[in-house]
């Protein structure tokens, strides 16, 4: 193991990517909108309190009644995603969110949605107070569950959050795992993060998801189609992926992949362009040879 590793722009000590803290509290990244009203922030903590009960007791998500503030954000982000989607998003993700009926019209119930994932990939939900350190995120992943946030960004900012929410949760990743291709990629990659003990290989597992699953674009009949949920669950992200003159966008070379560092709070400018969801699964696997773990 590495004596320092590099993540986001600083040093870190490797430990931190094997055994992460775990905040008991709710800590909001600094250019979160919406600091200033103390009546988000309120809404904020009883949810995190809520989940991270939950999470802990191994409980299925709770049911939450939206706010009509928050019924009104839903509705306005989630029919514009809608409208994007339908000419950027890739045919497995249009095909995965049409399967899960995901309405515009009201804010899902988490739990409902992790009762068709279960029934359909074996997959389900497990409720998630915040963002979670990349080992405990992927520890659940790696017995087929999958963390989501339920609260939603304030609607000062509805075009961006540095912060996983319940929108880029429910309209970015959530939907894909009605697939069983992509449930089974993102397993191996649970797998092996949770499994291995080098905190150099943890940070590596990560960037490999981080341009594929959370930022990556991929290949489809001749054109690049979004396929990160960190892209599909942005209005901003998806025309500046596709479009912009100030992102790079280069071919899926894992090897140059895990060794990218990123920054997750800004717009991203360095994407990487996958030419098959076959193609991540093959390369995840010979990743994880490489790096000499037992998954089965």
């Amino acid at each position: 193991m590495k004596e320092a590793l590099i993540q986001y722009g600083q040093v870190i000590d490797p430990r931190m990517m094997v055994a992460p803290p775990d905040a008991a509290e709710l800590e909001v990244d600094p250019k979160t909108p919406g600091l200033d009203d103390a009546d988000y922030m309120a809404r904020r903590r009883g949810i995190f309190d809520l989940t991270r009960q939950h999470r802990l007791n191994r409980l299925e998500p709770p049911v939450f009644e939206y706010t009509p503030e928050e019924t009104r954000l839903w509705q306005d982000v989630s029919t514009r995603l809608d409208e994007l989607h339908q000419k950027h998003a890739c045919g497995m993700y249009l095909r995965a969110k049409r399967d899960l009926a995901i309405m515009t019209s009201v804010v899902p119930q988490m739990g409902h949605l992790s009762e068709r994932l279960r029934a359909e990939t074996q997959t389900h939900l497990v409720p998630a107070e915040g963002s979670l350190p990349y080992r405990t995120f992927y520890e659940y992943i790696a017995e087929r569950g999958f963390p989501v946030t339920q609260f939603l960004r304030h609607p000062s900012h509805p075009e961006f959050t540095p912060e996983p929410d319940m929108i880029h949760d429910c309209l970015g990743h959530v939907p894909p795992f009605m697939d069983r291709d992509y449930a089974e990629l993102i397993t191996l990659i649970g797998k092996a993060a949770a499994t291995t003990t080098d905190g150099e290989q943890v940070l590596m597992l990560k960037r490999f998801s981080w341009f594929s699953i959370e930022f990556g674009l991929i290949e489809e009949a001749g054109e690049t189609k979004v396929f990160g949920a960190g892209i599909l669950s942005s209005t901003g992200e998806i025309p500046n992926s596709l479009f912009s003159r100030e992102v790079t966008r280069r071919p899926f070379v894992t090897e140059v992949v895990v060794n990218t560092d990123y920054d997750p709070t800004y717009m991203q400018t360095n994407l990487f362009v996958a030419p098959s969801l076959p193609f991540l699964r093959q390369e995840a696997e010979a990743l994880v040879r490489r790096f000499g773990l037992q998954v089965g």
